[in-house]
């Protein structure tokens, strides 16, 4: 609060001075020489010239509602002294006293070296005043620690006033924070990547002081991206109990330094930019502000556009989340994920080992890849000390986490001379890092707490941690730890891999598994046959991508995962069965087994080029078994059609020489060789459809309609009579067999129609001439 008289020329050009609108009139009581000052500031200023003889001791700046008195600056008796209350940028904006002028050149090799900075490192023009936020809140943060260790006198109130002159292309920034001397500004803003933030951070761990100060800028850093835009830039400065400096530059490889007097403030800094003529969007409201809030929202200190606060949100993630209401994280959310679809889980995650890192992590119940309509893509952004340094920040985390939404917010991060350009790549990787093992120990912490709702959303997302499986190593037991199957011993309840090795039997050292999407299907598969009738666990794949993710880890916890589809032998160790010999189970006279055995190969080959007698098989006549499981072969069959029939050669035929069908096959092969070829290929047909994978389903219809055919030949024999055949199927039309002598078919039919209904005829007549006698 202060009070003015008309010796202090008081030029009041905020809205907020005296609590007067945007729309309200500015009123200024000057001289007539100082008008071209004035409209330096003011559009359509309402002026007032009074002569010099004028002495009134209190000004009210309405001054339609007083009334004047005489020269001799007596008021009228109702006339109360006026307090004028003008804050920080009111006073700045008076005319500078410039002395002991000096231009000098930028070091390290200064010409080149801002070039490079200002054509050559940003890519995005608009982070100029992303920098010059940063510099801002540095120097206000500076300024807050120093009043609150007591090292300050403390003073005015700490924010950032930012004003736009359009028509002259100017932009003006200015903070109230700590401000420069004139050797500070020397230092920081004539030496190329020289950081101001640095030597004060030094400064005050050289004190022993304990220190969490939010410096984020780099001076003659980032303020150099001012000359992306500007033709020059001017720079006032004044730090407590120094006097007042003021730096200009075109940023051609020299500078400009004066003290300066009469800046019109206390302590801080005002940057005024002259902005080139392509770029004077960035002295618009409008653009000012959709860089602001997308920058700076966060920033701890009002921001104010031509008087308009603009920062009105609060860094949500800086705050004890203890404080924070549900409606509060569910609006943030919104706001980062561009949905109203409700998230699933939460991680407001704060930590200074092994980086210090503020996290709020949002994990969505759906997303869009499902319906193939879109990927993915990381809406997370990555902030320093509430700057945010990179939208969408895609280095942040493993790609097949694209679905987290949120904001990491790390003040370890130390960057290049642009924000844009990450300085240590190592220390990014343990920022990945850190994040990934936290998200997935979330989701683990979430799965234990409640199974249910877990697997609801595994149902939705399985596929990502799968993606992770195959790409990310690292972190294979923890994405281990997330995988949800079917199992035989549950099989409406999805299980873990922990859950499954509690069920192991002490003897057990395999997983085993089979891949079939149709749970009754697989407890049917001829595969599981060893399992019946014991509980040994058997896990349930509904997805050839499974397996492989299994074939790629090998083990979990020291369990090697193995599909039962592989030789029994793998199975038969853990089973700890004594199985009798299958030469002793073989209903085929043992000295036809030889010659049976290699009949089956010859008829089979390439696909098949061993036959072995199966041990495991009770119920089914045959399997095969390969070095690709079905699965795989399958999904080799849908990545390359053209190499399908190579996974279908150099497999073993397991037959169950036991069954009917094996039996029977051997005697029929003896007594008629082509009808038992083509029941051999009709067996491996129906073999590989139950596996899913069909070698040729041409070959596989046709052999199916001929098998058929000779089955209804072969039970049709010894019927009397026996149906002529009529129809004869071929693979390339339909024909019908017809007698020879058609016309004399078509005549018979036709006489022994007449025929029938003379007789009828007659009949009717006998009966009615009988009725008549007996009349």
């Amino acid at each position: 609060m202060h009070k003015y008289t008309i010796e202090h020329s008081l030029l009041l050009l905020r809205k907020n001075t005296l609590r007067l609108s945007r729309s309200s009139r500015a009123f200024h009581i000057i001289n007539k020489n100082q008008t071209q000052l004035v409209q330096r500031f003011i559009k359509t200023p309402q002026l007032m010239f009074l002569n010099s003889n004028i002495s009134y001791e209190y000004i009210n700046v309405n001054l339609g509602q007083r009334q004047f008195s005489n020269s001799e600056g007596q008021k009228k008796e109702e006339e109360q002294p006026i307090e004028v209350v003008i804050d920080e940028l009111t006073k700045e904006e008076s005319e500078p006293i410039l002395k002991d002028s000096e231009k000098m050149e930028f070091k390290a090799e200064t010409k080149k070296l801002l070039d490079i900075v200002a054509k050559s490192i940003y890519t995005d023009k608009e982070v100029f005043l992303r920098e010059l936020l940063s510099n801002c809140s540095d120097a206000l943060e500076k300024q807050r620690f120093k009043q609150v260790s007591g090292s300050s006198q403390g003073g005015n109130d700490l924010y950032i006033n930012i004003t736009t002159n359009s028509k002259d292309r100017e932009l003006v920034l200015f903070d109230s924070g700590i401000g420069m001397s004139r050797e500070e500004i020397m230092d920081n803003l004539g030496t190329i990547a020289k950081s101001g933030s640095q030597a004060f951070l030094k400064e005050m761990k050289d004190k022993d002081v304990s220190l969490n100060d939010s410096i984020i800028g780099q001076f003659g850093v980032g303020f150099y991206s001012t000359f992306i835009v500007s033709d020059s830039v001017e720079v006032y400065s004044k730090a407590e109990g120094h006097n007042g400096v003021r730096w200009v530059s075109d940023g051609s490889g020299e500078y400009e330094i004066s003290n300066a007097d009469n800046l019109g403030f206390e302590r801080g800094t005002r940057i005024v930019l002259k902005l080139r003529q392509d770029c004077r969007e960035f002295s618009t409201e409008n653009e000012l502000e959709k860089i602001i809030k997308k920058f700076s929202q966060f920033i701890s200190y009002p921001i104010k556009l031509n008087g308009q606060m603009l920062n009105n949100l609060q860094a949500i993630w800086y705050r004890d989340k203890r404080e924070i209401t549900t409606d509060e994280y569910e609006r943030f959310y919104e706001s980062v994920a561009k949905t109203k679809i409700p998230y699933k889980y939460l991680l407001h995650y704060s930590t200074d080992v092994p980086l210090s890192i503020k996290a709020l992590i949002y994990i969505p119940s759906t997303h869009n890849e499902k319906y193939g309509i879109q990927n993915e893509t990381q809406d997370i952004n990555l902030y320093s000390r509430k700057i945010l340094i990179k939208q969408n920040c895609s280095e942040l985390l493993p790609n097949y986490l694209r679905f987290i939404k949120g904001v990491v917010d790390c003040e370890d991060l130390p960057l290049n001379i642009s924000r844009e350009t990450y300085q240590d790549s190592s220390l990014m990787n343990k920022l990945r890092n850190a994040m990934t093992r936290r998200i997935l120990k979330l989701l683990e912490e979430e799965a234990r707490k409640d199974k249910p709702k877990y697997n609801k959303w595994y149902e939705e997302f399985n596929n990502f941690l799968k993606e992770g499986l195959t790409s990310d190593t690292e972190n294979s037991e923890a994405l281990f730890k997330l995988l949800r199957f079917n199992a035989n011993f549950s099989k409406k309840e999805l299980v873990s891999l922990d859950e499954y090795i509690e069920k192991m039997k002490p003897s057990q050292d395999k997983i085993f598994f089979i891949v079939n999407p149709q749970i009754e299907s697989a407890m049917n598969s001829p595969y599981m046959e060893p399992f019946k009738g014991t509980d040994f666990p058997v896990l349930i794949l509904s997805n050839n991508i499974d397996e492989i993710c299994f074939q790629q880890s090998g083990n979990y916890k020291g369990k090697s995962f193995v599909n039962v589809e592989t030789s029994y032998e793998e199975i038969q160790k853990d089973l700890g069965k004594k199985e009798e010999s299958s030469h002793a189970l073989s209903k085929i006279p043992e000295d036809e087994i030889a010659p049976f055995s290699l009949w089956l190969k010859n008829e089979l080959q390439p696909q098949i080029t061993k036959i072995s007698l199966s041990k495991r098989l009770k119920d089914a006549p045959a399997v095969i078994v390969g070095q690709q499981s079905s699965s795989m072969r399958m999904m080799m069959q849908m990545m390359d059609p053209s190499a399908a029939n190579e996974g279908l050669k150099d497999q073993t035929l397991e037959i169950n020489a036991s069954h009917p069908i094996i039996v029977n096959l051997n005697y029929l092969r003896k007594h008629d060789a082509k009808l038992a070829s083509l029941a051999t290929h009709t067996l491996i047909d129906n073999i590989n459809l139950l596996n899913g994978t069909p070698a040729d389903v041409l070959k596989l219809k046709d052999r199916s309609f001929e098998m058929l055919e000779k089955f209804l030949d072969h039970n049709l024999e010894g019927l009397d009579p026996k149906p002529q055949r009529k129809l004869k199927a071929k693979s390339q039309d339909l024909e019908i067999e017809l007698p020879e002598d058609i016309d004399s078919v078509l005549k018979k039919s036709h006489e022994d129609l007449k025929e029938k209904k003379s007789d009828k005829i007659v009949r009717e007549h006998v009966v009615g001439s009988e009725n008549n006698k007996n009349q």
